[in-house]
């Protein structure tokens, strides 16, 4: 018996010393699920593998970054949540994306909205690839905006625009249908059109890379959002499994999409996170083509907050068909928008007798029919859009730090 006793309170010893060794948490999961696992095949060499390794790495070096810049507590917590959306997005976006079967990929969902987009708007991507012709076909829907970016570029290459439509240039019919081809010599339009006129057409390079829509959304209540379909024009490629180099091409897609994603901060108007509570006028072509609207005049700006204060800012729309003002953290992303009222539309603001509208940003609700919540971010960027007003003469925005008790 006491033999037993002896053997028992070994075994307990040596097991309690084996599990302290052991790592917790998915560690330990790993750890468990690799005992007596094995295989002679060495698989380090693929172009894949190395390109998994490369996107570890900048995903650790972007981690540290926000450990680095994060400025509160709260940032840095928030900043944990952002990589892992930055991540999903990227994949999405970039390796999940097929050029040969092509499909539009919603970019956003009702909770990520990263990237400085716009929240009041829907985003596709879809991959394709300068050796093949496309085809678009799609309905229009009420919404007051819908723009097709189309870029070229590929790998870590700095993403270009190659071509550009709105929904003022497509031949919309009376039931809304619509066809864009996207080739490189131009074909028979007539043969793809419809009562309004001939299809239309976007010649693209060799290089192309992909295709952002942009679809502005005024009041989600009421308004019908387009429909969307995408294949290839003419033969299709037959179907083969996925090469090594697919899935490493794939994964620098995504490398590529992360790195802009996580440093918008730092190449979008950096000035702003030292030059506080303003606003500086901006279009696409500074703020990088491949990434923001043709049709958009920008005015963006940050702000920084104590608990007991608040910013007001006084506007004067211009005569636009769509504008919206939005909040954003310090990494860009637009917080908790299901929940909080972090940006309005121009269907949504409440207008003084003059046409201009005043908002207020504060952490707490002053009672003011146009609040922005800060969402507990001491520092953020915001951003008006106001479509199709570049070249406009818009004043800029009146800005004054105010306490929230004299309001």
């Amino acid at each position: 018996m006491i033999k037993k006793l002896i053997a028992f309170v070994l075994v307990l010893v040596v097991g309690v010393y084996i599990g302290f060794q052991l790592p917790r948490g998915a560690g330990l999961v790993a750890a468990i699920t690799s005992v007596g696992s094995s295989h002679e095949s060495n698989y380090t060499g693929l172009k894949s593998n190395q390109a998994m390794i490369d996107f570890k790495a900048m995903f650790d070096r972007t981690h540290q970054m926000v450990l680095d810049e994060a400025q509160t507590q709260q940032e840095a917590i928030e900043g944990m949540r952002w990589l892992l959306r930055v991540m999903a997005m990227s994949a999405e976006v970039a390796a999940d994306g097929n050029p040969r079967y092509p499909h539009f990929q919603q970019m956003d969902t009702l909770v990520r909205k990263v990237g400085g987009d716009n929240p009041d708007a829907e985003y596709h991507n879809v991959q394709i690839d300068g050796q093949y012709d496309y085809i678009i076909t799609g309905i229009r829907g009420t919404v007051p905006y819908i723009g097709f970016t189309i870029t070229g570029g590929k790998g870590m290459t700095p993403r270009r625009q190659v071509g550009y439509i709105n929904d003022l240039e497509l031949n919309v019919d009376e039931q809304g249908n619509f066809t864009l081809l996207l080739t490189k010599e131009q074909p028979d339009l007539d043969a793809y059109g419809n009562s309004a006129g001939p299809a239309n057409w976007i010649q693209i390079p060799e290089d192309a890379s992909g295709i952002l829509v942009r679809e502005y959304i005024a009041d989600r209540s009421v308004e019908v959002l387009p429909t969307l379909s995408i294949e290839i024009l003419g033969e299709k490629p037959p179907f083969v499994p996925p090469t090594d180099d697919d899935i490493a091409n794939a994964l620098i897609g995504t490398s590529y999409a992360f790195l802009k994603l996580s440093t918008l901060h730092k190449y979008v108007l950096p000035e702003l996170l030292e030059e506080k509570n303003r606003f500086i006028q901006t279009t696409s072509e500074s703020l990088g083509g491949a990434i923001s609207s043709a049709d958009n005049l920008y005015m963006v700006g940050s702000y920084q907050l104590a608990q007991d204060e608040a910013l007001v800012v006084r506007v004067e729309p211009p005569q636009s068909r769509y504008w919206n003002f939005t909040l954003e953290s310090r990494w860009h992303e637009t917080t908790d928008y299901l929940h909080r009222p972090v940006s309005l539309t121009l269907e949504e603001v409440t207008y003084e007798s003059d046409g201009k509208v005043e908002f207020v940003i504060a952490h707490q609700n002053p009672g003011h029919p146009n609040w922005l919540d800060t969402s507990g971010q001491e520092f953020g960027f915001m951003t008006f859009r106001w479509l199709g007003s570049k070249g406009d003469n818009i004043p800029m925005p009146d800005v004054k730090v105010v306490k929230l008790s004299d309001l």
